[in-house]
């Protein structure tokens, strides 16, 4: 086979390039498309027409691992996506909760000398206690 390199006129013809792994059909004489470090070689027509059945015999036959290739890539990359959402929300658990209403000792404004006073407040006394646990357990 003669080798020609980009932006090189030739005959009409099939040529093969190596770089990109492409075949180029020119119609007429002109120029190869590509620059000078692109290398193309002219493909004979009788070669092409022995190897036109080999090719359409292995897309048919290599068609149906294709398939089911595309479908178990697909398949993985969603798997790894929900793996790691759940791997996400796994370690959103497990940290430790920020509590800033644990700092807020009172829920009710300051009681003024001489009024009544307010009702038991469940949420205040489970606070104090949380709080006195957290104390003792510094100590």
């Amino acid at each position: 086979m003669t080798t020609y390199t980009g932006n090189q006129i030739v005959e009409p013809g099939l040529y093969y390039a190596v770089a990109p792994l492409k075949l180029t059909t020119v119609d007429e004489r002109g120029p190869l498309p590509g620059g000078d470090t692109r290398t193309y070689y002219r493909v004979p027509m009788l070669v092409m027409l022995a190897l036109a059945p080999l090719l359409g015999l292995a897309f048919v036959i290599f068609l149906p691992f294709i398939g089911f290739a595309m479908v178990f890539r697909l398949a993985g990359e969603k798997a790894l996506e929900v793996g790691g959402r759940a791997a996400t929300q796994g370690v959103r658990v497990l940290r430790p909760a920020w509590a800033p209403a644990l700092a807020f000792l009172a829920r009710t404004k300051p009681v003024k000398p001489g009024a009544p006073a307010p009702p038991p407040d469940p949420w205040a006394d489970a606070t104090e206690e949380k709080l006195d646990e957290a104390v003792t357990r510094e100590r």
